[in-house]
């Protein structure tokens, strides 16, 4: 599915071209015979970030609704990419975005590659604000120009994504995995039991720990800053990661750590760089 949302920016026309692509993996047993599919949409269906004469420093705010349409859960990425038109203008743009939970991105718009945004669970949607901004030090060589830009909006069911071995998810889990300064990261994972099977009952006794050479951040089941769920039905356990809630250094290497008690149950490094790249491989 395509669909059409046009954006004027600096003395010349900008127009943004946002592609939805819908998954519809199919699912089921002989027991169950239920078709299973992810459906994403947005609204509005067009006229998204219109905005004209647009001057160096001046910026244009929209909201955008994302819908689950489909029967599953889904964790759901956003990529931006250049159609056509001056690729340095392209290159210009910064783009803000933001949830109803605060910053998710901040950056140029052409670093928007594969960016996670979360989870929404079947029915359900989530508001983004877009903020398209033009620099000040842009030059006049920006005048008379224009340029198209793709977004994609990419959604898998939460489900498929679901590890079976460790217990992180991506894109944390991603073998390539850097964590982007002025971005927000989901560090999502499951228990499993003795069996090897998905634990289906919430532990107060779970934390993560997100250490490093400077910092060391806990979040809990307890205080609230561990969701056990994020409203899914496959239980999971979700902490929100925004570098600007909690401080890291460029360049330097971090641990998150899931404990059960005292006992580590699973672990990954991470980088943080100041442009830093979440890689699709499993």
């Amino acid at each position: 599915m395509k669909k059409k949302y046009l954006l004027y920016i600096g003395q010349s026309i900008f127009t943004i071209i946002i592609l939805l692509v819908i998954f519809m993996p199919p699912r089921g047993t002989q027991a169950d015979q239920t078709t299973y599919n992810v459906d994403i949409s947005t609204n509005p269906a067009n006229g998204f970030l219109i905005a004209e004469n647009f001057a160096p420093g001046d910026m244009k705010t929209s909201i955008l609704k994302v819908n689950n349409n489909g029967n599953l859960d889904f964790n759901y990425t956003v990529s931006s990419s250049q159609e056509s038109g001056d690729q340095a203008l392209y290159d210009r743009i910064i783009l803000t975005v933001n949830d109803n939970q605060g910053h998710i991105y901040q950056g140029p718009l052409n670093g928007l590659k594969d960016f996670p945004l979360g989870t929404i669970i079947n029915g359900g949607n989530r508001d983004l604000t877009f903020t398209a901004e033009l620099p000040l030090e842009t030059g006049n060589d920006a005048q008379g120009k224009s340029t198209s830009v793709a977004f994609n909006f990419s959604a898998v069911g939460h489900e498929e994504q679901i590890p079976t071995d460790g217990c992180f998810e991506p894109p944390f889990s991603n073998r390539n995995f850097t964590l982007h300064q002025k971005s927000t990261v989901p560090i999502k994972f499951h228990l499993r039991d003795g069996m090897g099977n998905l634990e289906s009952i919430e532990r107060d006794n779970v934390r993560l720990e997100v250490s490093g050479p400077d910092a060391i951040y806990n979040f809990r089941v307890t205080d609230g800053t561990l969701d056990h769920h994020d409203q899914v039905d496959e239980p999971h356990y979700h902490a929100r990661f925004s570098t600007w809630d909690y401080h890291v250094t460029n360049d330097m290497t971090y641990t998150a750590k899931v404990y059960v008690g005292s006992q580590v149950v699973c672990q990954k490094p991470f980088t943080v760089l100041k442009k830093g790249n979440r890689s699709n491989a499993p």
